[in-house]
């Protein structure tokens, strides 16, 4: 009943993203808004299997909020995440840094003269667009976390990790963590239809990106599993993930790309890294107890 159940919800997912991603490119450049609703079609997805074909229904959504310790120990180790990403895209040159921010306010407001605005007359009186990307820096490590972040974030949570993944585990151990890391990395490829391209690289370059950075994803995965099944809360697990998304976003505000491969190499180098950690120190372990436990529940 659970594989079928698990097959009803690839179903749904698909139906979900297809809908999403067709009505997307058919407004055109204001497809991108729409593109945004793609995050959240796992937990509906989710949702409404767990509603008519799940037979456990919501018992074991892990909807708790979860200890309050664990959200600041895992937005701290998130951080930590990014910040090890952006030591190694330096190191391997993949980036350089503009610590004024300006290539970064020069790009947005090229931008928004394509579009035929003014980015200063966009801004609340009194604010400059250095001050608004300094906001939008420290909101991006603290309180856009939060909100609305955590609701981004719950939307791959709740359907990639909290229900996708213990189905997948109860296979096999290593379809759960691999080939539940290469369907999550699937998942996102459909959003380069909708989401403009501003370089074009060579074929193998594309070949090479698309297979670094599936390892890298299949580690991301490895860590958010962890997080899921350490916590037994998928509102921590979302803040953990949004965490990573938004720290990358807030460091990118400085950060200008030399070379997109190395900087490939470095994220996935970096996801290999903390999934090398968690296993050698053992934390990996906490999975299959974790399983016993429900499974005698």
């Amino acid at each position: 009943m659970k594989k079928h159940s698990l097959v009803i919800y690839f179903i749904i997912l698909l139906v979900l993203c297809t809908a999403v991603i067709v009505g997307a490119k058919m407004l055109g450049q204001q497809g991108a808004y729409l593109a945004q609703f793609y995050m959240l079609t796992p937990a509906i997805a989710a949702i409404i299997t767990r509603l008519f074909f799940y037979e456990p229904k919501f018992s074991d959504a892990n909807l708790r909020f979860g200890k309050l310790k664990d959200y600041f120990k895992f937005w701290a180790i998130s951080i930590g995440i990014t910040v090890l990403s952006y030591i190694l895209f330096t190191l391997f040159g993949g980036i350089t840094w503009d610590f004024t921010g300006q290539v970064f306010l020069n790009r947005l407001a090229e931008q928004f003269s394509a579009a035929g605005q003014d980015i200063n007359a966009s801004l609340p009186p009194g604010f400059t667009p250095m001050t608004m990307l300094m906001i939008y820096f420290i909101g991006g490590l603290t309180i856009f976390n939060i909100l609305p972040g955590i609701i981004t974030g719950f939307g791959e949570e709740f359907g990639h990790r909290g229900f996708m993944f213990p189905l997948l585990y109860k296979i096999k151990p290593w379809v759960g963590i691999i080939i539940g890391g290469l369907i999550w990395y699937a998942w996102h490829l459909p959003l380069l239809l909708v989401i403009p391209q501003t370089t074009q690289y060579p074929l193998w370059q594309n070949l090479l990106n698309f297979i670094i950075l599936a390892i890298g994803s299949v580690c991301t995965f490895t860590y958010l599993a962890y997080v899921y099944v350490k916590s037994r809360s998928v509102w921590v697990t979302s803040l953990a993930h949004i965490a990573m998304n938004n720290s990358a976003s807030s460091f990118s505000y400085f950060a200008v790309i030399q070379n997109q491969l190395l900087a490939n190499i470095g994220l996935a180098l970096t996801m290999i890294i903390v999934a090398a950690v968690l296993y050698f120190k053992k934390e990996l372990d906490v999975f299959p107890k974790y399983f016993q436990d429900n499974n005698a529940s």
